[in-house]
């Protein structure tokens, strides 16, 4: 029998107006696609791999880095899609980065210039808070005895509490997803106040939506060719500007196989 089906957009519900455009665009999606889909809340400190275990997850949002972990020890995950963020500096891909940042009045102006101050990293399961930040920071502590920060501080969760902490002063630099970012700055540039951009991380494929392996595959399709075709429809173009939204694409799953440690940082397990 078919589990009852649930979804989260807990990863990028940047804001109450970043959730409700989330909510819409989405919900509009399974509408179109025949299925019934209960939007679940779920957030720290909840781990959010609590929601990724969950029975009848159908289209939520799930980090590359761990869903490659889990196709590589044989956990399977359906992947539905992936999102185009409607900002120029994407070239229309479906791609993400983090971004360091530190306070405003910080005396640093690149990345290597901060090495020695203070750090703090969100969660050991992320992609753009943990698992970027650590391959881009493993060629400095090549050339460092692998030790780079006077203290290292975590976890604070979520974005908000990263950059809280950092614009307390508890933490003098940080690594933040770059696309949350740029939703927060549409939404609610105000919690940027008194922070900036020191450096950034490669581009690596964003997350994606997944449905878990007790969903129907034919429930999944269905939903991959909604949200695919989305774009192509005038009505849904107020939908996806309000989510700032391009377009959704087809996943390669085998793309997610760069951010394993198989190269880069492999010889930098720990951020210290």
């Amino acid at each position: 029998m078919q589990s009852t089906l649930i979804a989260s957009t807990r990863m990028y519900d940047v804001a109450p107006t970043a959730r409700a455009a989330w909510h819409a665009l989405l919900g509009e999606a399974h509408r179109r696609a025949g299925l019934t889909v209960r939007f679940v809340e779920h957030g720290w400190p909840t781990p959010i791999a609590e929601l990724w275990s969950r029975p009848g997850l159908c289209g939520a949002f799930m980090c590359g880095w761990p869903y490659a972990q889990a196709l590589r020890a044989g956990r399977e995950y359906q992947a539905v899609a992936a999102v185009v963020p409607d900002f120029p500096w994407y070239e229309g891909q479906a791609r993400y980065r983090s971004e360091f940042l530190v306070r405003a009045d910080a005396p640093w102006t690149g990345l290597e210039e901060a090495l020695g101050c203070r750090y703090g990293w969100m969660v050991r399961d992320s992609q753009s808070g943990w698992n970027a930040p650590r391959r881009a920071l493993a060629a400095y502590a090549a050339v460092r005895d692998g030790k780079l920060f006077r203290e290292v501080k975590g976890p604070y969760g979520n974005p908000r509490g990263l950059l809280g902490a950092l614009r307390g002063g508890e933490i003098d630099l940080t690594a933040v997803d770059g696309w949350y970012l740029d939703l927060l700055r549409v939404h609610d540039a105000g919690a940027l106040e008194n922070v900036r951009t020191i450096g950034v991380t490669p581009w690596t494929p964003n997350p994606l939506l997944v449905c878990r392996v007790d969903v129907e595959a034919a429930c999944c399709e269905r939903l991959r060719a909604t949200l695919v075709a989305m774009h192509r429809d005038g009505d849904a173009a107020g939908l996806l500007r309000e989510a700032r939204v391009q377009r959704f694409v087809a996943v390669d799953a085998g793309a997610y196989d760069a951010l394993l440690d198989d190269g880069d940082g492999a010889g930098y397990p720990d951020i210290v």
